[in-house]
Order: C-alpha cells, then structure tokens, then sequence
C-alpha cells in the first residue's frame, strides 16, 4: 500500500500534547502525555497533518 493511501484511512490520534498516531482505536500509551490512558480520537485526515491536532 503507497503511503498516500495509508493518510487516507482512518487513524486516531492523541489531542494531549504527545500527537501519538495510531492505525487502530485505542488510549495514549505515553507516560508523559497529559491524556496518558485517555480515548484516541479517530482523524481522517488526507494530509497527514491531523487537522493540527485541534479535533472538538
């Protein structure tokens, strides 16, 4: 798979201030995040920018 193709499936992301991308759901596994153990937000972003980590 290009990896133009992988940016434009659906990941989730860390909002806590690490910007943690993950390809599957799941919690912040970074120790030293502020949302450590809190909810991925899913993006499905095509840039791979992540829409500057500001999901609502």
């Amino acid at each position: 798979m290009s990896d133009e193709n992988k940016k434009q499936e659906d990941h989730y992301i860390c909002l806590g201030g690490c910007r943690g991308v993950s390809p599957k759901p799941g919690t912040c596994q970074a120790q030293t995040c502020a949302s450590h153990n809190h909810a991925l937000v899913k993006c499905s972003c095509t840039d791979g920018l992540h829409y500057d980590f500001k999901h609502a």
